[in-house]
């Protein structure tokens, strides 16, 4: 059992469906914008990349799939979304999606939406909790660490117009011998 609250005064969790697939492409469209440019990827990349993630043929392939797609409310205002499913066979559960409204970084919202999937993965027995993460995506690596996430390893995936994409693979494992707690610390190194 997780020690740790997964509640958070006026942050709460919805879910999203076929319905919210326009609005969650614009809102990840936005988000993406602000975060990822310049530092994280260029805009050719982004450009690569938001169609394969987020046209509205994706979520809708994604949630018919069985990919839970959920709406994070703050004070009763979307602020962001999560995606996870379970993979393997229901060994691991994979949190595809994490975005937050930069004007919402900061408040410890991030952090409860990181908890409440940790939470679902440990109410479906999974082994670990596993993401994808840019690995010039410093403040998110930041993020998944103070939530108990270790680096697993890096990956690089070819993309479309000879982009790749350039990841580590976080994982945050939920077998009772090695139970992790959120100490605020990985276990492993800073990324480089």
């Amino acid at each position: 059992m997780l020690n740790w609250p997964i509640k958070w005064p006026d942050v709460a969790f919805e879910p999203a469906g076929l319905d919210d697939v326009g609005a969650i492409a614009l809102l990840a469209d936005e988000i993406s914008r602000q975060h990822y440019l310049p530092d994280v990827l260029t805009e050719s990349q982004l450009a690569c990349f938001g169609p394969l993630a987020y046209a509205p043929e994706v979520l809708t392939a994604q949630i018919q799939s069985g990919v839970r797609f959920e709406w994070i409310l703050h004070a009763g205002r979307r602020v962001g979304f999560l995606a996870y499913a379970l993979r393997d066979g229901g060994e691991r559960l994979n949190l595809g999606k994490l975005y937050l409204a930069l004007s919402s970084h900061g408040q410890g919202i991030g952090q409860v939406a990181l908890r409440r999937v940790q939470a679902i993965g440990e109410q479906q027995g999974v082994k670990e909790v596993y993401l994808y993460v840019f690995r010039k995506n410093h403040k998110a690596i930041r993020a998944y660490q103070r939530a108990g996430f270790v680096i697993d390893r890096a990956e690089v995936t070819p993309c479309d117009n000879g982009f790749y994409f350039d990841d580590y693979v976080m994982m945050y494992r939920l077998e009772p011998d090695q139970r992790q707690h959120l100490t605020g610390k990985s276990g492993r190194p800073e990324p480089p």
